[in-house]
């Protein structure tokens, strides 16, 4: 196994590709310093898997990038190539020629392979194992490594002794052991503490889960039962429903024609009313009739009166008249028998007749003088009489027409008064009733619009009911999904959370250091760089490509944490880690004109994370110069465009590296970290938004479920309120047919009260203006009669006196005649008898014939007035005819009012027997509705129940039912079935899967416990015998190596004494490494007290005595001779040779000793432009490379 080739391509000072080809035995590589000759050195450390900045010669590990000089811009990555002959199969490869690759981009991503393939950072360290090449190997020796040989602590020399030993790998894997072993402890503590935990809950879970199973047994039985039971009653109340459908509907139409028999019975009602109204019209026509009959009646009366009167008066003429005409007669009789027996007295009384005759004739004379007086008197008196009569009769007359009146307006006034009460209250009436119409009427209109609101609140609240109850299921469905993906997230939340906490993807070396700075061991320490950034997570996998090994990075306060991490990792053998302390790490920005218009360009890796300000400069180093790209084919594009100058990463992880390289597959990322981190910073948000969401659901699940039962309490609430609504119609329009009814009959009765009134009024008025006339008339009489009577009684007196002065004659003549017959002798007294008895016989036919002429004028006026009478009797009889026909008729209309008002009073008594019926049957058509209503209820209760308990419509629980022989044996078993769920108490249904999740995994981890209990005893068994083994080989080595030490101390020093002595030789392991040497003729005390070159040449003794014992396929010495004289150099060299059959040597030098012993010779120069140029030389032109 030998060196072949050694490939460079942006790797510090050489950009372009370079490719350094080796033989066996020496070669040089030589140049000036600063020339970048030990660049090579470093380029082999780094492909080796170097991960110390400090090693290779920077600050971070992005300076061994190309950054570019004034004349050249920077490179975006740097590869070296190893290739070396595996012939003899030496390396753990079937391949006869292995190269080994690395690059790194200056987002920090770095990649290694082996032949092409990509391979970690630990199948280099495997490969190489024991073969001295590592990188803690002794195949590269700088001169820095030469002063760690000397001037180290005795334990801090081990590294190449134990390489040299070929216990590496011993220890590799010792220490793989005893990390396996730590973790086997770690997990056995947890899975001890988790199985106690488990067994703890084993035994109470699979009594809760017996239980809960039981549970769920019975619950199914309740379920399958309780589901059959509801949809018996559901079927029950279904037909309970429709035959409470079928009676509503009959109650209806018996309600329907008993209100038609209503409207029947009051359209009869109506047409008595009107019949009533006639007759009470017509009896009211009647009534004036017969007033009016009844004054003209009274009028005849009166006449008839006054022609009796005047009959009595006449007849009472006639009486005296003929009284006076009998006693005339008798009178006449007596005096024609006087007149004879005087005649024949005459003769002998012509005498006395003779003296006697001038007095006589002068008192006859006077005597007919009175007689004419007392006749003038008498017919004044009589006159006066007469008038009298007449005014009394007239004054009767106007009595009686006044008391008539009087009568007719007191009876009038009593009407008017009764009338207009009565008009007034059929007034108020009708006004009540049209107020109480207007009030039903606005109270049906308000109902019927309460039953319009309360049908279209009733329509709304079942739409929103519907709609609540469907969006009740679906938040249920969202609540579970909810529940379901939270425990998803949280599982996996969890299970990163894990290896978040075991920082999983770190390796050991980062871990430690990590720890150290968690537990305070060390300060300063800020996280790894993956730690520390944040990223959305759609370029997660851009930046972690970006990124690459870089993630793993560890971000520290300055440089002096940074060596002291170093040196923790070297104390505690914890491997390798690089450190970017914030004083020392810089960055900037890729600054590329037109950059950000291109199209698929998404940002600058740098710009597309978030960190804390003071570590910008640090991810701007790692990131600034990486350009993000949507996809491949944009970054193809950009990369063209730009001509390849940076690298590119696709949001999907593919990568267009700086020179033209394409790296992409399905593996973008290596690690994860990041991702892993934000997924767990998604998974944490996304947790809250779903447990906010779940509590949201759960919420809005519980504000549903209350509007749900709230919208059907409305809806409850608004069936009854539409049942009162309806119910309330009905009443309201019963009443208004009845109230108009009654408004309408009101209205008719004041109307006719009010004509009665008006007529009344009417007559009231004519009765009071034959009052006031009568009135009048019989003042004018009674003066009239005054005067008659004062004139009545002057003619009485007059009459009187004329009648004594008669009288008084009639005696003064009868003395006169006594004095002549006294004086005649009876012949004048007889003369004068003769003469009166003649006269008198003349007066009293003159009287007689007076008296019968008077007779006859008077039997002539008695048969006027009584014919008079009779007309007027005939008349009068006429009248009480009318009016006995009027009366007739008025009992005829009274009757048939009376007939109609009773049966009308009938047809009420039967309204309001079907008004009852009709009433009863509302109150039925009620109480069907609300039992309708009630099972309805029960109904939609039952739905319900089926949906809230068991998510079941009502078709899909038929489904499920089974039929029902006996429904109360049933619910008994159903009772039964819940008394023993009841029993069972709190069931925790979560049970059965925790006791089968937590069985299972007691069952598991019991088995991983008894496994990692026994891993732990193989492996503290291999561990034991690694140990054994390593103390052995590395005994047996030391000493060999010593005695090699020895040999080669006297020989290269020309004598003294050397010797490696271990400080602990009980516990070779552990135990540190002291130099004790003596050169020719010194006495030393330590290593210090010898020169610089002394020290070098002592540790080049080392080297050499290591290389003797194993030698290495190559070794590379960087400038080891920089301290040695001459002479020492060239002893140096030439040893050189005694180990090349076995090894090649690379030798980085500028000492002529050196470069005269190598075979070929590379020489290294560095123009103005920074830039590290290689020529390869031959051995004659070492001269002019020197002077160069």
């Amino acid at each position: 196994m030998y060196l072949k080739s050694l490939e460079l391509q942006g790797f510090k000072s050489f950009p372009d590709k370079i490719k350094l080809s080796f033989d066996k035995g020496l070669t040089a590589v030589v140049g000036p310093n600063g020339s970048g000759k030990s660049n090579i050195g470093d380029a082999v450390r780094w492909v080796l898997g170097e991960q110390s900045t400090k090693t290779l010669r920077g600050n971070k590990m992005e300076d061994v990038i190309f950054s570019g000089t004034e004349a050249r811009k920077p490179v975006g990555f740097a590869a070296v190539t190893l290739t070396i002959d595996n012939e003899q199969g030496e390396l753990a490869s079937e391949d006869r020629e292995v190269s080994v690759t690395r690059r790194l981009f200056r987002s920090g991503e770095s990649e290694y392979q082996i032949n092409g393939k990509n391979v970690r950072l630990k199948d280099i360290n495997e490969l190489f194992m024991d073969t001295g090449l590592g990188r803690d190997g002794y195949s590269i020796i700088g001169q820095g490594r030469i002063a760690e040989i000397v001037g180290a602590k005795s334990n801090e020399r081990r590294d190449i002794f134990e390489e040299a030993a070929g216990i590496s790998k011993f220890r590799y894997k010792k220490q793989e052991a005893e990390r396996r072993l730590h973790a086997a402890q770690e997990n056995l503590v947890r899975l001890t503490d988790i199985v106690s935990e488990l067994e703890g809950r084993v035994e109470p879970l699979r009594i809760q889960s017996g239980k809960a199973e039981k549970f769920l047994e019975l619950a199914q039985q309740r379920k399958s039962l309780e589901i059959s039971v509801w949809v018996n009653r559901l079927d029950t109340l279904r037909e309970k429903l429709d035959a409470l459908s079928e009676e509503a509907l009959v109650a209806a139409a018996e309600y329907e024609n008993l209100q038609n028999d209503i409207d029947r019975e009051e359209a009869k009602i109506a047409e008595g009313y009107t019949r009533m109204q006639e007759s009470a019209m017509g009896v009211e026509r009647l009534r004036g009739q017969i007033l009016e009959i009844e004054q003209n009646s009274a009028a005849v009366k009166a006449d008839i009166a006054v022609s009796e009167n005047d009959i009595q008066h006449s007849r009472a003429q006639i009486a005296q008249a003929e009284e006076s005409h009998a006693a005339e007669q008798l009178s006449r009789t007596e005096l024609t028998e006087r007149i004879r027996a005087q005649q024949q007295r005459i003769a002998k009384l012509e005498q006395d007749a003779k003296d006697f005759a001038a007095q006589i004739q002068e008192a006859q004379q006077a005597f007919a003088a009175q007689e004419q007086e007392a006749a003038a008197a008498g017919k004044a008196y009589d006159e006066a009489g007469s008038a009298v009569n007449a005014l009394y009769l007239e004054q009767s007359q106007h009595r009686f027409t006044q008391q008539a009146a009087r009568e007719q307006i007191t009876q009038l006034k009593q009407t008017l008064e009764g009338g207009e009460d009565t008009a007034a209250r059929q007034a108020e009436q009708f006004a009540a009733y049209e107020a109480a119409l207007d009030q039903l009427s606005r109270q049906l209109e308000q109902a019927q619009n309460r039953i319009r609101e309360q049908e279209n609140r009733l329509g709304g609240y079942q739409r929103l009911y519907d709609s609540k109850m469907q969006k009740l299921a679906q938040q249920r469905k969202d609540w579970e999904a909810a529940t379901l993906r939270l425990r998803e997230k949280q599982q996996r939340r969890r299970l990163l959370q894990d290896l978040e906490n075991s920082m999983e993807g770190f390796g050991r070396s980062i871990k430690e250091i990590l720890r150290a700075g968690k537990s305070g061991r060390i300060s300063g320490i800020h996280g790894s760089v993956a730690q520390l950034v944040s990223v959305k997570p759609e370029y997660g996998v851009a930046i972690e490509t970006a990124l690459g090994a870089a993630m793993q990075n560890i971000i520290v306060e300055n440089e002096d944490i940074a060596k002291r991490c170093i040196r923790y990792l070297k104390e505690q053998r914890a491997g390798r880690a690089t450190f970017l302390p914030l004083t020392s790490v810089r960055g900037n920005l890729l600054h590329e004109p037109n950059l950000s218009s291109m199209e698929g360009f998404v940002a600058l890796a740098a710009e597309l994370v978030a960190c804390d300000a003071k570590y910008e400069g640090i991810f701007r180093s790692l990131l600034g110069r990486i350009a993000i790209a949507e996809d491949i084919d944009c970054a193809t594009v950009i990369a063209k465009r730009f001509g390849y100058k940076f690298r590119i990463v696709t949001l999907d992880g593919q990568v267009i590296n700086a020179g033209g390289s394409f790296t992409g597959g399905s593996a973008a990322h290596s690690s994860g970290v990041i991702t892993r981190k934000n997924e767990l910073d998604t998974l944490g948000t996304e947790i809250e938004a779903l447990t906010a969401e779940q509590e949201g659901q759960r919420a809005a699940g519980e504000r549903l479920k209350a509007e749900t039962d709230k919208l059907r309490f409305d809806l409850d609430s608004t069936r009854d309120a539409l049942s009162q609504a309806q119910t309330e119609v009905i009443r309201l329009t019963a009443d208004r047919t009845a109230k108009q009814a009654l408004a309408e009959s009101a209205r008719q009765q004041a109307a006719t009260q009010q004509e009665r009134v008006e007529h009344a009024k009417q007559s009231l008025a004519r009765q009071e203006q034959l009052l006031a006339e009568a009135t009048q008339a019989l003042e004018q009489v009674d003066q009239s009669i005054a005067r008659q009577e004062q004139a009545l009684s002057a003619q009485q007196d007059l009459r009187s006196g004329l009648q004594q002065a008669r009288e008084a004659l009639s005696a003064q003549l009868a003395k006169l005649k006594l004095g002549q017959m006294e004086c005649v002798k009876d012949q004048e007294s007889a003369r004068r008898e003769l003469e009166n008895m003649q006269q008198s016989a003349e007066q009293s036919q003159s009287r007689a014939a007076q008296l019968h002429a008077m007779l006859k004028e008077a039997e002539r006026l008695i048969a006027q007035k009584e014919q008079a009478i009779a007309h007027s009797q005939e008349t009068l009889s006429r009248m009480q005819a009318e009016t006995e026909a009027c009366r007739q008729e008025i009992t005829r209309l009274q009757g048939q009012h009376d007939s109609q008002q009773q049966y009308i009073n009938q047809l009420r008594e039967g309204m309001r027997a079907i008004n009852e019926a009709k009433e009863k049957r509302a109150g039925e058509a009620m109480r069907i509705d609300e039992r309708k209503i009630t099972a309805q209820k029960d109904y939609d209760s039952l739905i319900m129940q089926l949906l809230e308990t068991y998510e079941l419509t009502r078709s899909e629980a038929e489904q499920l039912a089974e039929p029902l022989e006996d429904l109360q044996k049933a619910q008994q078993t159903l009772a039964q079935i819940k008394g023993k769920i009841k029993a069972l108490g709190n069931v925790n249904v979560g049970a059965i899967e925790e006791y089968r999740e937590v069985s299972e995994r007691y069952t598991f981890l019991s088995a991983q416990v008894a496994d990692v209990t026994g891993s732990k005893r193989e492996l503290e068994k291999l561990i034991e015998s690694l140990t054994e083994d390593m103390c052995r080989i590395f005994a047996e080595s030391f000493v060999r190596i010593n005695d090699n030490f020895k040999a080669i101390f006297k020989e290269l020093f020309g004598g003294g004494h050397a010797e490696l002595i271990l400080t602990d030789p009980e516990h070779v392991l552990e135990s540190g490494i002291e130099i004790s040497v003596a050169p020719p003729g010194k006495v030393i005390k330590n290593l210090i007290s010898l020169s610089g070159g002394e020290q070098s040449f002592v540790a080049i003794c080392i080297y050499f005595a290591i290389l003797k014992l194993r030698p290495a396929p190559f070794c590379i010495l960087d400038e080891i001779d920089a301290a040695l004289d001459e002479a020492n150099v060239r002893k140096y060299a030439q040893y050189l040779h005694r180990f090349t059959e076995h090894t090649q040597f690379v030798l980085v030098t500028h000492r002529r000793s050196a470069m005269e012993e190598a075979n070929v010779l590379y020489g290294v120069t560095m123009q103005a432009d920074g830039v590290s140029r290689l020529l390869k030389l031959e051995q004659p032109d070492l001269d002019t490379t020197t002077q160069a």
